[in-house]
């Protein structure tokens, strides 16, 4: 994935967790709705102010925009796995104990 997909992910799976529709969110940004298509499909890149308020409408930085967990070193990554880990039930830790044991 290049910068403008993962950035488009982000925003997307972003908009979708706060349960913001494509057209209300076009609407909140003052953007052509077109335009959050073509950015969520990373086809286009926003401009610097459009990423400003893209950041407010969900509620973030500019910055956590292009934050991505999948570059956290790994004791980081390892602290925040097991931090998940202990408020978990029998069922689900049996559950992630399989899906690991299969990767």
């Amino acid at each position: 994935m290049n910068i403008k997909q993962l950035l488009g992910a982000k925003i997307k799976s972003l908009r979708k967790k706060k349960k913001i529709s494509q057209e209300h969110f076009s609407e909140l940004l003052n953007m052509n709705p077109r335009q959050i298509v073509r950015i969520e499909n990373g086809e286009s890149f926003p401009t610097a102010e459009n990423l400003e308020k893209i950041a407010d409408a969900l509620g973030i930085t500019v910055q956590e925009l292009f934050y991505n967990d999948c570059f956290m070193p790994d004791d980081i990554l390892k602290a925040k796995i097991a931090h998940r880990i202990e408020d978990m039930d029998s069922e689900r830790l049996r559950m992630l104990y399989l899906m690991v044991s299969n990767l």
